[in-house]
Formats: C-alpha cells, structure tokens, sequence
C-alpha cells in the first residue's frame, strides 16, 4: 500500500498538501510541515510592496490583532473537545501581511537543503500586471520552488471579477517549473473558467480557494463583534460542500491534476476529495483547529480506509464516484422512496414526529410508526433519529 502521488511532475510521500496561509508562513512553519510529515505545502503568497515616490513603502495584507478566532459552538464560542472529535467549526480571520519575494527566497533556498517535501511558491501580483507575475515566478522558481501556484485572488474589477487565463500565460512564458492555478472567484463556472486557464497552460488546478465574502460575527451576550468591529474572512468545514462540487465539475471538464481546497477536517475530507477526482488535498482551517499533528491523523486514518477497501494505491479509488453523478433531470426518474422504523431499534424519543412537516410520522406504544400515504420521502427522520431507527425502501 502506497499514499505517495505525482502532481504535475512533483513526487510527494502523500496527497496531503499544506494549503497557502499562516501555517505556511516562513522557514520554521515549512519545517514543521515537513516533520509533520506533509506531502508538500504551499508558502503564503508572495507580492510585490507598494512603492511610491516620496512615500513609505507599502505592504500588503492586514495586521491587526487579534486575527483569528475559532468557533464551533453556540454563543460563538469554542471547544477543543469538539473539534477533537472531528466536529464543525469556522475561522475567522484578518490574515496578515503578505511576505515580500525576498524575505522567501533565501528562506527556500536554505530549505531545499533540509527538508523532504517539495515546497510549492504562491505568488500575487496585480491585475494585467503581467510583467510583475512573471517576475514573482522566476525569483520564487530561481530560489528553488518546485512548482509556483498562482494567487488568483487577484481579480480584474473591470471585467466583472473574472479570473484572468493572461495571468496563467504570462508566468507560463518564463516557468521552468509546473504552474498551478489557483481559482478564487466561487461565482464562476468551473465547467467553463477551468479549460480557459487550462488553454493558457495551467498543468494543474487548485479549487476552491478562500471565497471572497466580507463577513461578520457577533457575540450576543457581550453585545459586541466577535475579533474584530470589520469586515474579515472565514473558512472552516462548511465550505467543503462548495470544494467538493467544483473539484467534481472540473473532473469533468479538464484533463489536469486537481488540488482539492476549503473545509478539510480530517481524513475523511480527504477521501471525498479524492473520490470526486483530486490527485491531491489541501488543508488550512483545521491546521488553526487542531496543530500540525494533523498531518499524520490524516495519512494513519487513509491508510486504515485503504486497507478496508483492499486498494494498493490512491489511484485506485481516485474519481470512483464520478460515474455515479447525475443531473436534477435524472434525479426526478429516480424511483420514490418512503421511510418505515425498526422497532427494536426506536427509543421512542419522539425527534422524528416533531421534525416531521408531513405529518407522517405518528407515537404508538411508545414507537414511532410512519404513514405511507402521508409520507413525503424527505429523509429528514433518517438524520434527526439518535439511534438510526428510520430508514428509506424504495416504493412503486
């Protein structure tokens, strides 16, 4: 049994990658990765400094503190334990401010040397500010990146915020080293945005990066703004679903290796993402959850389900459920189902007949018992029951 992959030419031990953000930050975090045992990870985003004559110069991104707060909890607040037993939670966050080239490139440099996993270089400059993309890929490459991301939350205002294939063509004109694109914009089709940047010549694609939502959080009890009084970003495991539907419709639509992204928890977020066609997985959020530890729950928790399923290798199971995708067209041919209970299971509790907005689901001698006639179908009893006493049989 083997968990390591080839990404677009860059042999990694594991398909688990670091994704670009904090964790990521500097030589230190990258050797911690590494230790970790990380198939690669990719450095937060290098950009250039605003230079301006006779002023300061500027950097990128936001520095306030405090900029992150982790919750998985009513009242906006947070517990470990939770998180521990792989329950939901979000980020909050206000990022940081971009690292320039230079203070990376040195840093890779040194770090080639030291540590195993090949260390891909997100890069961000402008838009139409080609000539600065290219510039950011050949320091980054020149330092030893194996492969350059691209940013592309850079997104031109003036074309309605859509994601730029020039972009892609640019740093392809002086790479030497593969380039990923990363997509940002959840707006987009990826049907349609994916072969764009795949024609500019992409050789891999990252999805779905960090969607751009100004967001807010408050605490009632203190009646006051959770972190900050702004407007900030978040992740966590309920943009998953939107990571899960993009990597499966660029399956479909274009022949390059896909970096699964957003709502990665465990090794089981893993799994989905390589079941719906990732070659490899990228994780940020839970790093902020759980530490780096992480890293190796996920390759043990992989190699158990591989060894349960009986496959030797990542490709064996890679876009296993493609096949079985349909559209809401096909859904509605789909024969009908209806919900009965098992007895000896129902506990009697009562969840399902207060869930119930059909009505169906009545008490008799303490056990739920379910109207055919008024039955909807919905499934909702199936999930609410505490001991999986309701289950669905087709009908017709």
């Amino acid at each position: 049994m083997s968990l390591k992959v080839e990404y677009c030419g860059v042999k990694m031990r594991n398909p688990i990658i670091a994704a670009s953000a904090t964790p990521t930050i500097g030589p230190m975090n990258l050797r911690r990765l590494d230790k970790a045992g990380a198939g690669s990870a990719v450095i937060k985003s290098v950009v250039f400094p605003v230079s301006k004559p006779g002023e300061p110069i500027q950097r990128y991104g936001k520095n306030p503190r405090p900029r992150f707060a982790v919750i998985n909890k009513a009242g906006t607040g947070y517990d470990p334990a939770l998180t521990a037993k792989d329950g939901y939670f979000t980020v909050f966050r206000y990022g940081e401010r971009y690292p320039t080239p230079d203070e990376y490139a040195e840093g890779i440099r040194q770090l080639k040397k030291e540590i195993e996993m090949p260390i891909i270089a997100s890069i961000c400059a402008a838009p139409y500010k080609y000539d600065d993309w290219k510039k950011l890929a050949e320091i980054m490459q020149d330092a030893g990146s194996d492969a350059i991301e691209l940013n592309m939350h850079c997104l031109p205002k003036i074309k309605h915020n859509q994601t730029d294939p020039g972009i892609v063509s640019a740093v392809k004109s002086v790479a030497k080293v593969p380039v990923i694109c990363k997509l940002m914009a959840d707006w987009e089709d990826p049907a349609e945005v994916g072969p764009k940047v795949v024609e500019a010549g992409a050789d891999a694609i990252t999805a779905i990066g960090t969607f751009g939502r100004p967001v807010l959080e408050i605490d009632a009890e203190k009646e006051e703004f959770l972190l900050q009084p702004a407007f900030g970003g978040m992740g966590g495991t309920w943009n998953r679903p939107v990571g899960l539907a993009w990597i499966a419709r660029l399956s479909r639509a274009v022949n390059v290796p896909l970096s699964g992204v957003s709502g990665v928890s465990d090794w089981r977020d893993v799994v989905k993402y390589i079941l719906v066609g990732a070659t490899t997985v990228q994780v940020c959020g839970a790093l902020y959850a759980k530490g780096y530890g992480l890293i190796g729950e996920m390759t043990n928790g992989i190699e158990g389900y591989m060894e349960r399923h009986g496959y030797e290798s990542l490709e064996d199971f890679r876009g296993k459920l493609l096949k079985d995708l349909k559209s809401e067209a096909q859904l509605v041919q789909d024969p009908p189902v209806k919900a009965s209970i098992d007895k000896a299971k129902c506990v009697g509790c009562g969840k399902c007949v207060d869930s119930c907005f059909f009505t169906a689901i009545s008490m008799k001698s303490k056990k739920a018992v379910v109207d055919q006639n008024a039955c909807d179908g919905c499934g909702i009893c199936t999930w609410i029951c505490p001991v999986q006493a309701p289950k669905m049989t087709q009908v017709g």
